[in-house]
């Protein structure tokens, strides 16, 4: 077994530390508080006697035609998967040769460097500037960076910070995809919450790549539901390598009937990003230092405290990073309060 990859094995879901939490409020994953709605329900009840047979290509296709209305594009622009993660994985392992060059943003979704690793890719991290409220990413040196790269991935907003990193600045992109000698990568994981995008310039170049998920927002994470956007030969590419059963029955009907109804989904996000302001409001008043988020979830940074371990005794799961920094998921406002009824305890 490759060293990388031995030392990636803690990473790992059997690893993740309190990912199997029954009990206690769940603020660690950047998961929705609130269930799927029933119409969701429903429609994947319908089908699960048909759990015998693989799923037809008719439901993939409709899943593919919704998330391309969904984003006004058309199908060939699509391509569904089991989470953005593998998303962002089939790009890695088969549009990046083995000791070929990939830049991120550090810190940056976790995944980025677990795949690149597992591929064996030499991989560059941009260090991202601490500001007062938000993050900052060095634009100067991505662009240097990304001239001999193979792929530029940029999660935006980022995690775990929840900054923005280009905030929609079409003029950034366009300089970013020029210089790039490979592909350029947006995730964005958390366009519900913040709102901006840069979709609309996959039909101007093709070594433009956006991942989008419905685990967030749409309240599916637990059906493990993604989906690329780009260039439809880069598409076609990428699902020549796939396999034909890539999503389960229950899955693709679920996705497609939230992405032809995504109003929900947009109720979700207000209620979440009116949440994250409560919290950020509150965790302020405590004299916690508390960074700015377009997300669900907010970044604190306390050196005092072992945030992780002293809310868990609480009954709330975070996650913990770089010792000092801790990730705290937006939940319903009574998770909200119990967050704050716990940690007023420490000040």
């Amino acid at each position: 077994m490759k060293k990388d990859i031995q030392n990636l094995l803690p990473n790992s879901g059997e690893g993740y530390k309190y990912r199997d939490i029954s009990k206690g409020i769940r603020l660690h994953l950047n998961e929705s508080p609130f269930s799927p709605p029933d119409f969701i329900i429903q429609e994947v009840a319908k089908i699960l006697s048909n759990g015998n047979r693989y799923p037809s290509s008719e439901y993939y296709q409709r899943l593919k035609e919704a998330a391309a209305r969904y984003v006004n594009l058309e199908p060939d622009y699509i391509m569904p998967t089991s989470g953005s993660d593998n998303a962002i994985k089939a790009v890695i392992f088969n549009l990046i040769k083995s000791n070929g060059k990939m830049v991120i943003n550090e810190p940056s979704f976790s995944m980025y460097e677990i795949y690149a690793k597992s591929r064996g890719v030499n991989l560059v991290k941009v260090n991202l500037r601490e500001g007062e409220e938000y993050w900052y990413q060095d634009n100067e040196r991505l662009l240097e960076e990304a001239k001999d790269a193979d792929l530029v991935a940029i999660d935006d907003p980022n995690n775990p910070t929840g900054s923005p990193m280009i905030g929609g600045k079409k003029e950034f992109i366009e300089e970013l995809v020029n210089k790039t000698k490979g592909f350029v990568l947006i995730d964005e994981a958390y366009y519900e919450f913040a709102g901006y995008t840069v979709v609309d310039l996959v039909k101007d170049y093709p070594n433009l790549l956006v991942t989008r998920t419905l685990s967030k927002a749409f309240s599916l994470a637990g059906f493990r539901i993604g989906y690329l956007i780009g260039n439809p030969k880069v598409i076609k590419t990428l699902n020549a390598s796939s396999g034909p059963f890539e999503l389960s029955l229950p899955s693709t009907i679920a996705g497609t009937v939230a992405l032809e109804n995504p109003s929900y989904a947009r109720e979700v996000a207000r209620i979440i990003n009116d949440n994250r302001e409560y919290l950020y409001a509150k965790l302020k008043d405590l004299g916690f230092k508390v960074y700015r988020s377009l997300t669900n979830f907010l970044l604190i940074k306390d050196e005092k405290h072992d945030l992780m371990e002293y809310l868990m005794q609480k009954g709330i799961a975070i996650k913990k990073f770089y010792d000092k920094y801790y990730r705290i998921s937006i939940g319903t406002r009574e998770d909200c309060d119990r967050v704050v009824e716990a940690l007023s305890e420490l000040k």
